[in-house]
């Protein structure tokens, strides 16, 4: 056999310019009158100036001399000693971009006040620019007046251009004519439930396909754009709209300063559906009443909560910012906005109905704090290079789940509705890092050079600094916080909006910040903070602890971990640990005893059954290895239901997460880490499930994809399912597969119950599918979907009958898709159809997605997906789909973004060597379409590769452990078949 495989108010930013920055370069060379505003933080006094184009462009030029200079002093050097992404020697002081829509097509006018050295004077002046088509280029010397035309080419998203004379300043005049997209970056036409609108979002290299720029985030400089013809009766951006223009058709708003990627725009005709709080809106589609209240309550509390935790008050960042602060809930695609005042929100991840399931309800909550934390991280503080994202998402991330936490917090802990947001993050933020962070692949939280190219930078931004950058901080906290009342993390980041507000941050402004704060919080850990930070933000991976038995306690010692070979290298890991002798796995224990990068004793009395638990509560970001013997006592207390209960859950969930990764590490044998799986026979936490269904889901794919091949019936069909029959007792006994709609039970237990459901039921375990069948039909109309499932159980109940059922249950399906009023539930409806197991549907549904217009752009992302992840089978017909499809993917899913985000996914899923050779196949490939994924398709390939070692390695131990090593609990699984047919007739 072969098995292979400020409150920072902007006063240094505006002390001496505001009058003179409220406007912009003048766009129409004919028209003469030009409007200057003079403002201040609290007024808003307009004196009017008629002035000729030639002395508004000088004032201009001046203002933005004066302005420089009182940015801040590093400011400028920093911008002077950068490599430049285009052209070294040229810096944009003003863009002055007007846009006229004409059905599909826009219409450009970009007027840009351009300065080079002296050294460089000679040399062709160069933006990026791509997607367009340009009908002309002037160039004049300071003034519109002198603007003549000029030579240039347009080549690979690259413009040069010949100015006609030389000189050192220059304005700069392109007309140019481009097609409104449908992907959501850059100009684009959003649809969606017979409505639609039009967006810009230039972030975060996207600014290149509305306008010729630099298109880098150090490339700062006063923006302001005009919108010509729109056919919607709201427009909302960054900045005010400027009342003194009264041209009509023209929308002219207020220039402000900062880099290309941070400015919006949506025009719209959605309603108001709710106000959250003062100047605060919350924007959507007709259609989606009654579906506000919750997101509503979410952003009044995160509003309040952010502008504390920043001491920057929201609508004092910056002088002509919009005033008011507009979250738009989008019906089709689902992007990042990090432009001021104007959020965008793919719908399911804002709009929900009251009766939602909790899972909805822990995206919503998350998806509009970070969007909201966005404002600031991102707006006011931005990567110097986007080689530092992490300091600014790591921020935006770790202060969206503290908002989060405090949310969902109450004074006596006693609501069980509130989610457990300590839970989360260590699951969903912390394992996740791990996971991800274990791919030799997985590049470091700092890159080695600067990142320029669209595609090095998206490869960069949608990577494991996304978990990994929040984990760090919430470690760093903890290792420097004296109690829950001191935040280092948050001390830093006021320093850093305050000190460097509407400016780069890098990775050495992020240490500066963080060293004043070790002198306020006197840390005891850290003498040297960089010293402390350089190999967690500038190697990939992370430490592995191991734990051996010595006389008189125990020795730590430390290696790299990682799925494949790397180098050695010693992380500084704050170390918590607790024993059976006296466990103590409380709030006040998760804070370090030492940080140390070497080889420790600690000293400990253990008697032979006595165990030692280090990282308390998973709150490190690391993992834990332990010596045979020490394996066995945690086992032993884990077998035993009531030792179980003296550890923490989180640790519980640590032991399993760490266990099957070392084992698939190849650094622990799988007869440990399953003997660990086995003992969840007592377990129904969440965290203990989550962690079992991240990791163990990796081996069911290649279990089934094993049996899937097996033409000579050697293996056990049911080889997988002998691991979910011997672990799922306990939360079928207490939880079960049918909630009580009438009690209110634990947000915490409702999902816990979806996520083993879905997983069981995937995993052909009779008592769940007998469940699903149960609830799917109306039991007073056998021909429609019973509209009362309980929403946390429909995606299992769903998927698992039309992968069991006909085309009746697709139909049935179909037709309860017209009914939903929730968006969220719509998806649910479309992934589950992705489960089905007929080749011809699923051929046909993926053909859909690029063919008809019946789907939102994002949702045929997550059909895709679904397809890919329902089975070995529907794999094998999206590598195919995608091997051939691919330019039309593109097209129709959301761009580049959206292609690489479902290449990884579909890399995730390759479960065998066919698959693989398969997904290599298509990577390689001259005709493959990739583009300018391929950077990304590359990097998911090294993944699939990496997992293909694995099954050559271990899956056939895997499966003969498992084979070997079950227990007789076929008779138990039917006895609860039984008992569910006779519960099934009773409800009937």
């Amino acid at each position: 056999m072969v098995w292979d495989i400020l409150k920072w108010k902007c006063a240094v930013l505006y002390l001496v310019t505001l009058s003179v920055f409220g406007k912009s370069l003048p766009i129409d060379t004919q028209t003469a009158n030009s409007i200057i505003t003079t403002e201040t933080a609290f007024t808003n006094a307009i004196e009017l100036t008629v002035k000729t184009p030639e002395e508004v462009l000088e004032e201009n030029v001046q203002a933005t001399l004066v302005q420089r200079s009182n940015f801040t002093k590093s400011f400028n050097i920093t911008r002077n000693t950068l490599l430049r992404n285009i052209r070294p020697g040229q810096q944009v002081r003003q863009y002055v971009v007007s846009i006229t829509f004409d059905d599909e097509e826009f219409h450009g006018r970009a007027v840009i006040d351009v300065v080079v050295t002296d050294a460089t004077r000679g040399e062709n002046l160069v933006f990026h620019f791509d997607d367009v088509e340009i009908d002309s280029v002037q160039t004049g010397v300071f003034t519109i007046a002198s603007a003549v035309d000029a030579d240039f080419d347009l080549d690979d998203g690259i413009l040069e251009i010949e100015p006609a004379q030389d000189a050192t300043s220059y304005i700069v005049i392109v007309e140019y004519t481009g097609e409104l997209s449908n992907t959501g970056r850059g100009l684009y036409i959003g649809e969606g439930h017979d409505l639609s609108y039009i967006g810009m979002n230039l972030h975060p290299t996207n600014a290149r396909r509305v306008f010729p720029c630099m298109d880098d985030p150090t490339e700062a400089a006063t923006v302001s754009f005009t919108f010509i013809d729109v056919d919607y009766n709201n427009i909302i951006t960054n900045s005010i709209l400027d009342d003194s223009n009264t041209v009509a058709g023209e929308n002219q708003f207020r220039t402000l300063l900062g880099p290309v990627h941070t400015w919006g725009m949506i025009a719209h005709n959605f309603i108001n559906l709710n106000i959250p709080t003062t100047n605060v809106l919350l924007v959507g589609r007709p259609g989606v009443s009654n579906q506000d209240a919750q997101s509503s309550l979410a952003i009044n509390a995160y509003f309040a909560y952010f502008n504390a935790w920043t001491d920057m008050e929201f609508f004092d960042i910056v002088m002509n910012q919009e005033t008011r602060l507009h979250f738009l809930a989008l019906p089709d695609v689902d992007r990042e906005w990090n432009t001021l005042s104007t959020i965008g929100i793919w719908e399911p991840y804002i709009l929900m109905e009251n009766v939602a399931s909790v899972k909805q309800r822990k995206t919503v909550l998350v998806k509009v704090a970070e969007a909201l934390a966005r404002q600031w991280f991102g707006y006011v503080i931005h990567p110097q290079n986007w080689r530092h994202e992490w300091v600014v998402s790591g921020f935006a991330r770790y202060s969206a789940y503290e908002a989060v936490r405090s949310f969902q917090s109450s004074a006596t802990g006693a609501d069980v509705t509130l989610l457990d947001m300590n839970t989360l993050f260590v699951t969903d933020v912390i394992q996740e890092g791990l996971l991800q962070d274990a791919y030799t692949s997985a590049p470091p939280l700092l890159a080695e050079e600067d990142l320029f190219d669209e595609d090095a930078i998206r490869n960069y931004i949608f990577s494991v600094q996304r978990w990994k950058a929040p984990a760090l901080m919430h470690m760093m906290r903890l290792i420097l916080g004296e109690d829950d009342d001191h935040d280092p993390i948050q001390v830093a980041a006021r320093a850093l909006l305050t000190g460097r507000a509407l400016e780069t941050v890098s990775s050495q402004n992020f240490i500066d910040a963080m060293s004043s704060g070790l002198l306020v919080a006197g840390s005891d850990f850290i003498d040297d903070f960089e010293e402390f930070l350089e190999p967690w933000i500038g190697e990939s991976g992370y430490p592995l602890l191991h734990v051996g038995l010595r006389q008189g306690g125990v020795l730590v010692t430390q290696e790299r971990f990682s799925f494949g070979p790397r180098p050695h290298i010693n992380f500084p890991i704050p170390i918590t640990y607790t024993t059976s002798v006296n466990p103590d796995f409380s709030d006040d224990n998760i804070r370090p005893i030492v940080v140390t990068d070497a080889t420790v004793a600690f000293n400990m009395v253990l008697d032979e059954e006595d165990w030692v638990l280090f990282n308390i509560q998973g709150q490190g970001y690391y993992r834990v290895n332990y010596d045979g013997d020490l394996w066995e006592r945690i086992i032993e207390a884990l077998e035993d239901e009531e030792l179980r209960e003296e550890i923490h859950p989180l640790n519980r969930a640590t032991l399993v997460d760490d266990a099957l990764n070392l084992a698939r590490a190849g650094k622990l044998d799988y007869d440990i880490a399953f003997r660990v799986v086995l003992s969840m026979e007592h377990e129904t936490e969440y965290a203990v499930w989550k962690a079992f269904v991240r990791n163990m889901d990796f081996l069911r794919k290649r279990l089934l994809a094993l049996i899937a091949n097996d033409d000579d019936d050697e293996f056990d069909p049911d080889i997988y399912l002998r691991m979910v029959r011997r672990t799922i007792g306990a939360l079928e006994d207490e939880l079960g597969f049918s909630p009580d709609p009438l009690v209110t039970e634990p947000a915490m237990a409702s999902l816990t119950r979806g996520l083993v459901m879905d997983h069981a039921c995937r995993a052909n375990y009779d008592p769940c599918i007998a469940a699903a069948e149960d609830w799917f039909y109306d039991p007073n109309n056998d021909d429609i979907v019973n509209p009362n499932i309980p929403y946390e159980i429909r995606p299992a109940v769903y998927c698992t009958i039309v992968r069991e059922g006909d085309e009746d249950v697709i139909e049935a399906l179909t037709n309860r898709l017209d009914l939903e009023a929730s968006q969220y539930e719509r998806v649910v409806i479309l992934e589950a159809l992705a489960c089905s197991q007929d080749e011809d549907y699923i051929s046909g549904l993926l053909m859909e997605t690029i063919t008809e217009d019946k789907y939102l752009t994002e949702e045929r992302v997550k059909i895709f997906k679904a397809v890919a992840e329902s089975s070995y089978q529907n794999a094998e017909l999206a590598v195919r789909f995608i091997s051939r499809r691919a330019a039309e993917i593109r097209e129709w899913y959301g761009g580049d973004e959206k292609l690489e985000e479902i290449i990884f996914h579909l890399a995730d899923n390759m479960a065998d060597a066919d698959l693989s050779t398969d997904f290599e196949i298509f990577v390689n490939s001259q005709n493959n379409n990739l583009e300018d994924s391929q950077l990304m398709a590359d990097r998911a390939l090294l993944l699939v590769k990496e997992n293909r070692l694995w099954d050559d390695n271990l899956l056939e131990y895997v499966y003969e452990w498992i084979d070997e090593n079950d227990a007789p609990t076929l008779a138990v699984s039917l006895a609860l078949v039984g008992i569910t047919f006779i519960i099934t007739l009773f409800n009937h």
